[in-house]
C-alpha cells in the first residue's frame, strides 16, 4: 500500500493531514496585537507535512495587505537574499523607489534618502524595515 502522505518535493499530496490546532496557534499568535512569540520552529519527520503547513501559513498572509511574505532559499546567503526579495517586492519597491541602490564587487551598497551610504545588507534591511514600520 502506498503512503498518501509521503511526498516528493514539489508534489502535492493525495491527502493532507489537517492541522487546524497548530495552524490556528501560529496564525492567532502572529495576528495578536501583543504576540506571545515571534518565532515558531516547525519540526517533524520527512513527509509529515511541514512544508504543506508552512505553505498554508504563507498563503494566508499573502492575502493580507498588511503583511509581506518573503520566501528565502536556505542555500543562499539569507541576508542578501532577504534584501534582494524585499527590494523586489512591489510595496517595498514603491516605498524605496527614490533610494539609490549600488552593487559593487566589494558587496552591497544602498542609500536611502538622507540616511547616508549603507555598506552591508543587514543595515540596509534594518533601514528598509524602519521605513515599512512607518507606513
Amino acid at each position: 500500500m502506498n503512503n498518501p502522505f509521503t511526498l516528493v518535493f514539489g508534489k502535492n499530496p493525495e491527502q493532507a493531514i489537517a492541522r487546524p490546532v497548530q495552524l490556528g496557534e501560529v496564525i492567532e499568535t502572529f495576528d495578536s496585537d501583543k504576540p506571545s512569540q515571534q518565532v515558531f520552529m516547525i519540526t517533524g519527520i520527512r513527509g509529515s507535512g511541514k512544508t504543506v503547513m508552512l505553505t498554508e501559513i504563507a498563503e494566508y498572509y499573502r492575502k493580507r495587505p498588511e503583511w509581506i511574505v518573503i520566501d528565502l532559499n536556505p542555500n543562499d546567503d539569507l541576508l542578501t537574499g532577504f534584501f534582494a526579495k524585499l527590494s523586489a517586492d512591489n510595496f517595498c519597491l514603491e516605498l524605496i523607489k527614490n533610494a539609490k541602490i549600488n552593487i559593487s564587487v566589494m558587496g552591497l551598497g544602498i542609500e536611502i534618502g538622507n540616511a547616508g551610504q549603507i555598506i552591508d545588507a543587514e543595515t540596509a534591511i534594518e533601514r528598509m524595515l524602519e521605513k515599512l514600520a512607518e507606513k
